[in-house]
């Protein structure tokens, strides 16, 4: 199995799915826009690669159980926390600049 460093750098979705968490809650940039497992997760990649989405993912910045990802796509950046080894949350935001500050703003 990879590391979810490796598994985001790659972009690869096969190995992405086995550094997801079962329980991962995926925040999009939108009200409405959530994901609450594994399952649904993979779904809503797969539906965006299926209408020519390609995201190339970049990590910008590592924070003990955190990343900042630039998927490069139209400006958006993720904070994705780990927990035992495995991505189980993912919150999107709206600039790198917001995503970082939401990291270094950590309360604890």
């Amino acid at each position: 199995m990879v590391s979810p460093r490796e598994a985001i750098e790659r972009g690869d979705l096969t190995e992405f799915e086995d550094v997801l968490a079962p329980d991962i809650v995926w925040l999009g940039r939108y009200p409405g826009e959530i994901c609450r497992n594994r399952d649904e997760v993979l779904a809503m990649l797969r539906e965006a690669q299926e209408a020519g989405i390609q995201a190339s993912p970049e990590i910008v910045l590592e924070r003990e159980d955190l990343f900042v990802v630039d998927p490069h796509l139209d400006g958006r950046h993720q904070v994705l926390v780990l927990r035992d080894g495995v991505i189980s949350e993912v919150r999107a935001y709206l600039s790198r600049e917001a995503a970082i500050a939401a990291v270094e703003g950590r309360p604890w």
